[in-house]
């Protein structure tokens, strides 16, 4: 109950905050973070977006992030070169990337934090045909 009041308020804050963030260039880092303040008992999972850029964007004029999921919350949008560290419990999560231009493109996976996996590095990028996916950078 506790975690679903938390998880609620951290929305409505990062939403609201969205709202009055005034940056000089919105893509020097990802936007609308959730999962990013280190809890006890919590393990890191790092997430960058490489340099490949969807069909006509331009790294000064970027309009198609790779919108990032962790159970169905959205946990940020990045754009290329972006990059930040989540902090999960163990759990499996499941993770999807969004990539909407035309048409919208998802990718999906699982993943399992724990003990034995004390962190994770995840890259997002997208294939020449613009579908975003995540490659688990082994570290």
């Amino acid at each position: 109950m506790f975690k679903t009041i938390l998880i609620g308020f951290t929305l409505a804050v990062s939403l609201s905050a969205c709202t009055t963030l005034k940056s000089q260039n919105k893509h020097d880092k990802p936007l609308n973070l959730l999962f990013i303040n280190k809890e006890q008992n919590s393990f890191p999972l790092q997430v960058q977006r490489d340099e490949r850029l969807c069909d006509d964007d331009k790294a000064q004029d970027q309009n198609c992030p790779i919108k990032f999921y962790i159970d169905d919350f959205k946990a940020g949008d990045f754009y290329i070169n972006n990059t930040t560290t989540y902090y999960l419990k163990p759990n499996e999560y499941e993770l999807t990337v969004k990539n909407c231009k035309e048409e919208c493109k998802t990718f999906h996976t699982k993943i399992n934090i724990s003990e034995q996996l004390p962190s994770v590095n995840l890259v997002l990028s997208v294939d020449q045909e613009g579908k975003p996916f995540i490659i688990n950078k082994k570290s």
